[in-house]
């Protein structure tokens, strides 16, 4: 089974230790132990080389304000482990970078569930925060390509469209087929012209553009 080597961020020394127990019951392997984020770049200065960071932020979100030096520092998967949901943690947890926005109240089957898929290139965020994410994430960074992708979603299908916006509610491809009645295979080659069609290289990039250019989730078929 593959494993993933996993660096710990949190000044909360027990609730480190006590969530690294947990996730390595699982694929993951704690590799690393840092109080807060200036720690955490420094360690990937030195060497450290995670392929997960798990930052775990308190009620006011202070810590966020060191995740985009951990971005820029590492390509490793980012994940923040929050108390709550706050709007102002939420907004600035994405447009720093970060590949999955988690709520510590989670179960500990969902923690690993969501920690796999975000190893599996996925991005996991809160279904509930959608209409936040369109609003907020204007000014988040996204790939120099970009600048060529289309400044609509006019050019596209409305199969498409519907596609996209599925993608923005956070369903698979098996459960969008199921929304939409069509058949998984449909569903991959809709997908397979969309990214043709906005240049994008992933469903990261292809959610990026959907939000930018105004799409809403579709939450129901």
């Amino acid at each position: 089974m593959e494993t993933w080597n996993v660096m710990l961020v949190d000044h909360d020394r027990l609730f480190s230790a006590a969530l690294g127990t947990l996730i390595s019951s699982g694929p993951f392997r704690i590799g690393h132990y840092a109080v807060n984020p200036t720690e955490a770049q420094s360690m990937i200065e030195q060497g450290a080389d995670p392929d997960l960071v798990i930052l775990a932020i308190h009620d006011t979100g202070e810590d966020l304000d060191g995740l985009a030096r951990i971005r820029s520092a590492t390509g490793a998967r980012i994940v923040v482990l929050s108390d709550g949901t706050g709007d102002r943690s939420l907004a600035l947890a994405l447009k720093a970078g970060a590949d999955a926005y988690l709520n510590k109240a989670m179960s500990s089957e969902s923690l690993l569930r969501s920690l796999r898929l975000v190893m599996l290139g996925e991005v996991v965020y809160p279904t509930h925060v959608a209409s936040l994410l369109i609003a907020g994430v204007n000014d988040r960074p996204v790939p120099s390509s970009a600048a060529r992708l289309p400044q609509s979603s006019n050019d596209l299908s409305k199969r498409e469209v519907q596609i996209l916006r599925c993608l923005l509610a956070g369903q698979s491809n098996k459960a969008i087929a199921r929304h939409l009645h069509i058949t998984e295979s449909t569903v991959k080659m809709h997908f397979k012209n969309v990214m043709r069609k906005i240049n994008a290289q992933n469903r990261t990039q292809a959610a990026v553009w959907a939000i930018q250019n105004g799409l809403a989730p579709l939450m129901n078929a």
